[in-house]
């Protein structure tokens, strides 16, 4: 026959059980994607609500003998619907990524009011007549129910992304606990409610015994409680903020600013402690984790059109849209600026990866409204998966590599990090040290190119060519180097060199009596340096030259994907008297209406324009409109990749005013270039012009 303690020790068994069970489904919610999300939490609630309801009714046996919940279906309607309650409550609650204090007191609060109305319908259900509530014992048991739901609450939240040896044994000591918890408080709550019962028997002699037990329960329970509490919030409030919120970052250490000020994501120290313990937690259960790099498209014109206001707000929109698309058990982080790194844990297999990246992509290029201003942008994003690529510093030098190879292959797409990118990504470190080295031993040269009328083939200046002459390759054009010298920070450096070298040609050729002008390539990321024209200035000033002989040459798409960012440099420099290049001119057929709002004085047409103008009738009526347009504007043109009589001669037919190539001379170094000047001018005056 089956005893009251073993009934007793078989549905507190039941309870650990269900708790442990209780953990499992929180994990099979946190890598559900938002489609799957509502519907799964809605199913799990029912799960859930039926077994606190099958619980219940055990210890309610337990303490009653004979329960009928058929007497009056209504309420047993109700105690159904306040298992449901309790149980989404929970769900509802644990499954957040921060969770501020007011709301963990709300949850519990909704929880033991739900638990307590529980014990209230069923009992009204089983026949109980003239129910009288004890008003102090009810508070007490209310109060121990939202002590209850708070330890099951913060226990779930804290163990989501515990890291730690121990979760599984974690897991079935809290489960105890908290079924400890619900044995006390369900004893609580039916000793507040007094009845004097025909049908299901009063407590009478069992009574004593429960107050027993709930004397004994109480003290440990309310400590440990308290201890879970301390400890919890202890380690996961921002001591910045002036309220306590959690928020799931708890291996961020109390040293760091751990969030971004504006998004309140986490920053970049955050996002390192994280990753340091995910891998620790990989290592020790042969898991992977794929760090994605997140870069938003075409950003930097929003700032320049609508101001650095709707920028932030965007930035916020979108540190909000990538979360929604990221799964719970997933983690993201601002990087800086316009970028992003998120951690996607517990992966299953590569679609799984797949599918939270895409969710990403697509979210990100869904249209923004911000204060009116409708705002599209995308995304590029590089993946790289632990441990497979490489340990946590190679990981993100690896996702930052295909994230760059995904703007390359035309953006608003993703890349996983593969042997295609390893090789350029090991090439573009290598060059990293090798372009330190070329600083410190000044292995760059710079050649030029002259600069001569159309018509008269007078020299009237020189374009400086930038190149590295490599110790073990030989020399280098830019191509092989710039991207490596932008992405790593040393641009400025070297282009700072390139126009003091220009300077002082043009300083050395005045000396000559040769009044020279020399243009000089500058990188887009250059214009982003506030301080570009003070630096310029001082290097002028340096050499004594005058700025009307330096001429700076930007590249036309930079020029059209970046108007505003170069619409204020432009004008301080026209403001200073420097002369303005628009390099590579004609590649874009809309590049033609945006001539007028910038700030140059020169454009120069790119040789595959030019190439062909001798031989087709087409090409040459394009740049006969191209040259016709410029004049209109006021605009110096110059012809790149001239090379033979005919070419130099259909482009004189239509107005083109000065030309380079090697018609006229190949690019050489400093010390030949004032020969080939002299040269030159000689010719000019013998040649046949026509």
């Amino acid at each position: 026959m089956i005893t009251t303690q073993m009934l007793l020790v078989a549905l507190f068994t039941s309870s650990v059980v269900g708790c442990f069970f209780a953990f499992k489904l929180v994990d099979r919610l946190r890598v559900a994607t938002p489609k799957e999300h509502d519907f799964m939490l809605k199913k799990y609630a029912v799960v859930m609500a039926a077994g606190i309801f099958s619980l219940h009714a055990g210890y309610q046996f337990l303490a009653d003998n004979i329960p009928k919940v058929s007497q009056h279906p209504i309420d047993l309607i109700g105690c159904m619907l306040c298992s449901y309650l309790l149980a989404a409550a929970i769900l509802k609650t644990v499954h957040k990524k921060r969770l501020p204090l007011r709301d963990l007191l709300s949850a519990s609060a909704a929880t033991g009011i739900s638990g307590y109305l529980l014990s209230y319908f069923y009992q009204i259900s089983a026949g109980a007549i003239n129910i009288r509530i004890d008003t102090w014992t009810a508070l007490f048991s209310l109060f121990l129910a939202c002590l209850t739901a708070a330890l099951a609450i913060v226990t779930i939240l804290w163990l989501k992304g515990y890291s730690g040896k121990l979760e599984k044994r974690l897991k079935w000591m809290f489960s105890i606990e908290i079924a400890l918890g619900f044995l006390a408080s369900h004893t609580a709550i039916n000793l507040s409610i007094v009845h004097n019962n025909m049908l299901i028997g009063q407590p009478s002699d069992q009574a004593d015994n429960y107050l027993m037990l709930l004397l004994v329960l109480v003290p440990v329970f309310l400590f440990i409680t308290s201890f879970i509490l301390v400890i919890f919030y202890e380690r996961n409030i921002d001591l910045a903020q002036s309220k306590l919120t959690f928020r799931n970052t708890q291996t961020v250490n109390k040293k760091f600013l751990a969030y971004d000020p504006l998004t309140h994501l986490p920053n970049r120290d955050a996002l390192n402690q994280h990753l340091i313990l995910s891998a620790k937690r990989c290592d020790r259960n042969g898991e992977s984790l794929a760090l994605a790099y997140i870069d938003l498209d075409h950003f930097k014109p929003v700032n320049d059109q609508f101001g650095h206001h709707i920028g932030d707000l965007l930035l916020i929109e979108v540190s909000k849209r990538i979360s929604n698309a990221i799964r719970n058990c997933d983690y993201v982080a601002r990087a800086g600026g316009d970028e992003f790194i998120a951690v996607l844990s517990e992966i299953e297999n590569h679609q799984s990866v797949v599918t939270v990246i895409q969710r990403v992509v697509d979210a990100l290029r869904e249209t923004f409204v911000i204060e009116d201003h409708v705002i599209e942008i995308s995304c590029s994003v590089g993946v790289s998966m632990y441990p497979q690529d490489g340990n946590l510093q190679k990981l993100k030098l690896n996702a930052d590599a295909a994230m760059y190879k995904a703007k390359e292959n035309g953006k608003n797409q993703y890349r996983f990090f593969d042997a295609e990118i390893e090789q350029a990504s090991d090439e573009m470190q290598q060059t990293r040290i090798e372009l330190k080295q070329a600083i410190s031993e000044q292995e760059f040269r710079l050649l030029f190119q002259p600069k001569v009328d159309a018509i008269t083939r007078m020299v009237h200046g020189a374009e400086a060519l930038l190149r590295w002459q490599h110790p073990a390759r030989g020399l280098l054009s830019p191509n092989s180097f710039i991207e490596a010298a932008e992405r790593f920070g040393m641009i400025e450096e070297i282009n700072a060199w390139v126009i003091s070298q220009a300077c002082r040609t043009i300083s050395q050729a005045r000396d000559r009596g040769i009044d020279l002008s020399i243009s000089v390539n500058m990188s887009n990321q250059q214009f982003r340096n506030k301080q570009l024209g003070a630096l310029i200035q001082s290097i002028l000033e340096a050499h004594a030259v005058e700025s009307r002989n330096l001429i700076l040459e930007v590249s036309e798409t930079n020029a059209i994907h970046h108007q505003g960012q170069f619409k204020d440099t432009l004008r301080q420099f026209k403001q200073q008297g420097l002369k303005i290049s628009l390099d590579d001119f004609g590649l874009h057929p809309f590049s033609l209406t945006h001539l007028e709002d910038l700030e140059v004085s020169e454009v120069k047409l790119d040789r595959s324009l030019t190439k062909n103008v001798a031989v087709s009738h087409t090409s040459l009526s394009i740049v006969e409109a191209i040259v016709k347009l410029a004049h209109a504007l006021n605009l110096n043109v110059v012809a790149e990749g001239v090379e033979d009589e005919e070419q130099r001669k259909a482009l004189v037919n239509i107005g083109c005013d000065q030309m380079q190539g090697f018609l006229f001379s190949k690019p050489v170094e400093q010390q030949y270039l004032f020969d080939v000047f002299s040269k030159l001018q000689s010719q000019s005056a013998t040649q046949n012009l026509f």
